[in-house]
């Protein structure tokens, strides 16, 4: 044949039973995505410094931005939370509190809105941004006050913060006046956001000790 080599040895061909197929290579361990959080103790503390971020804002795009970031971290909790759980020796703590076997990651979600509404509602909101439409209760829509739709610009004299507080469980929480345009109403009544963020933050935070949560 023009050009071959006849110097070179032939590919070898391997037949019958005396083959020896190619071990089965390891399966690959897909780095996490996560940024760094790595548990859901990180993903608590993000929280927190969310609802801080958005107690002390003064521009309107800073309160509803810092709103929704800490309405969807209070919600996807929920997914950390089982994860961990679900196969740990915390999972009879689970049952003995739910006054049930919980197995799956829905039944789980169910028990933290049975004793959080505060967390339905941040359901809501992360669902909704996602997806565009919720139709699970409570109904409910969030609302930034006229003065917010015509200025977006800091509220109060040379852009100052005047200080609102509540304590939600004995401690004082505070939050800018103007975070506390941004609402949650249910047709009926209005409660800051920053209120409802830091009741489901308070919440969470009494279920990571009793668990205990790593």
């Amino acid at each position: 044949m023009i050009g071959a080599d006849k110097g070179a040895s032939p590919i070898p061909q391997h037949h019958g039973h005396g083959t020896s197929p190619m071990p089965p290579q390891e399966p690959q361990r897909t780095p996490p995505k996560t940024l760094a959080m790595n548990s859901s103790r990180d993903m608590l503390e993000k929280l927190r410094r969310e609802i801080d971020r958005l107690a002390g804002s003064i521009i309107r795009q800073d309160i509803v931005d810092n709103g929704l970031n800490a309405a969807m971290t209070a919600w996807h909790l929920t997914d950390w939370v089982w994860k961990e759980i679900q196969g740990s020796t915390r999972r009879p703590t689970l049952t003995a509190r739910a006054g049930a076997p919980i197995r799956e990651l829905k039944q789980f979600q169910e028990l933290v809105k049975r004793n959080c509404a505060e967390l339905a509602y941040c359901e809501s909101i992360a669902i909704s941004t996602k997806h565009f439409a919720f139709s699970k209760l409570p109904v409910f829509s969030t609302k930034v006050t006229e003065r917010f739709k015509i200025n977006p610009d800091p509220i109060g004299k040379d852009g100052g913060a005047t200080q609102h507080q509540f304590s939600p469980t004995g401690e004082t929480v505070t939050y800018t006046a103007q975070a506390a345009e941004l609402w949650i109403t249910d047709g009926r009544s209005l409660t800051p956001a920053a209120e409802v963020l830091e009741r489901a933050f308070q919440w969470w935070r009494k279920f990571f000790n009793e668990m205990p949560m790593s």
